[in-house]
């Protein structure tokens, strides 16, 4: 085997989108009834690097990134009636997000998904997840970029930094016993029909 070869089979498999992938969304849909999920949304398209209106104030989201934020918390709907917690970062573009998502009353602000997330939000979300409710993250591409590599376990294999990820969606499944998360999958901010229709 060549040293390319090697190299190719080494790579871990990227992370597969949702809305392809019919047997991974029936998965998604089983967990979520069951409440053993934990998703991971990155904030709406953020003020500061984008030439669109902001919203309210530069480190906040754009006007285009509020009406999105509402449809995909709408398409959440499309997912079991199960109970959910949600968790936002203390961050403006995330607290925007969340409560352009679920309503000001349906996010909590937690400190520990900005603070320390690059290196601890593995561990915490094994912390903060509750058996029997799925838990909902909306938080930032760095924390999701490292999630998989600070534990070297390859759970996000995707350019989380893209534009094209703003409002994406990351879906695990937990098993709390084990201490062990899998990914199921992710949804672009505009896949939820074509996944769901």
């Amino acid at each position: 085997m060549s040293a390319t070869t090697a190299w190719f089979f080494l790579q871990p498999a990227p992370t597969v989108s949702l809305a392809s992938d019919e047997k991974r969304l029936f998965d998604l849909e089983t967990h979520w009834d069951q409440g053993n999920v934990v998703a991971l949304v990155r904030h709406a398209e953020r003020c500061d690097r984008s030439d669109n209106q902001c919203m309210q104030g530069e480190t906040g989201i754009t006007v285009p990134g509020k009406k999105e934020a509402i449809e995909v918390g709408q398409e959440f709907s499309h997912l079991p009636n199960q109970e959910t917690i949600v968790y936002n970062s203390p961050v403006k573009r995330t607290d925007q997000t969340a409560d352009l998502m679920f309503g000001e009353e349906g996010s909590t602000t937690q400190v520990w998904l900005r603070e320390g997330c690059k290196e601890n939000l593995y561990a915490d979300i094994f912390k903060y997840k509750e058996e029997g409710k799925n838990l909902i993250l909306v938080t930032h591409s760095t924390c999701i970029d490292k999630l998989g590599e600070a534990q070297n376990n390859d759970l996000v294999v995707m350019d989380i930094h893209d534009k094209s990820t703003y409002n994406s969606s990351i879906f695990l499944t937990i098993d709390q016993d084990e201490k062990e998360a899998y990914t199921l999958g992710y949804l672009y901010a505009d896949d939820w029909d074509k996944a769901f229709n």
